[in-house]
């Protein structure tokens, strides 16, 4: 048995504001993270869906608001979570929870298996526009987006 406290993860000194609860842990068959988020930041930087993995928020403090859709062009939907509560994404649903309040947000995000390896991100194609998303690739050993039609790739 494992035993953390999430204020000593130290998320809010993160580039991205998160830390791994589940390494923390040292869970292997489901990630969890731990955010803290500020006025106007987001969990991701951008609508994106985990075609192999379901997620879970569970909003500890403040509230999010996120905007889902059924697929890259589809038209969104804004769902807003308030502390106490959770939202669950299917996988291949696109979603993008941010914090648009005034207050501090801290969330726990939940996936189940641990490893996503199919992630696609919502929005054409810059190099030749005949693709509505991008999958999540590395690129020169850093996290990155290719186009799965004319094989472009770009460093996040």
């Amino acid at each position: 048995m494992e035993t953390i406290d999430v204020a000593d993860l130290g998320a809010e000194d993160s580039p991205q504001n998160r830390a791994s609860v589940a390494d923390a842990l040292g869970a292997t068959d489901f990630a969890m993270n731990y955010y803290a988020l500020d006025p106007g930041e987001a969990f991701t930087a951008g609508l994106h869906a985990h075609l192999d993995q379901e997620e879970t928020f569970l909003v500890l403090e403040g509230e999010a608001t996120f905007e889902t859709a059924s697929g890259p062009t589809a038209e969104t939907e804004t769902v807003t979570v308030g502390e106490g509560q959770l939202v669950r994404f299917a996988p291949g649903e696109y979603q993008q929870g941010r914090n648009e309040s005034d207050e501090p947000l801290r969330a726990l995000a939940m996936g189940t298996p641990q490893e996503s390896t199919d992630v696609r991100i919502a929005g054409p194609c810059e190099a030749c526009g005949d693709s509505d998303y991008l999958e999540f690739a590395m690129v020169d050993g850093a996290p990155g987006v290719e186009c799965p039609e004319c094989g472009m790739q770009t460093a996040l």
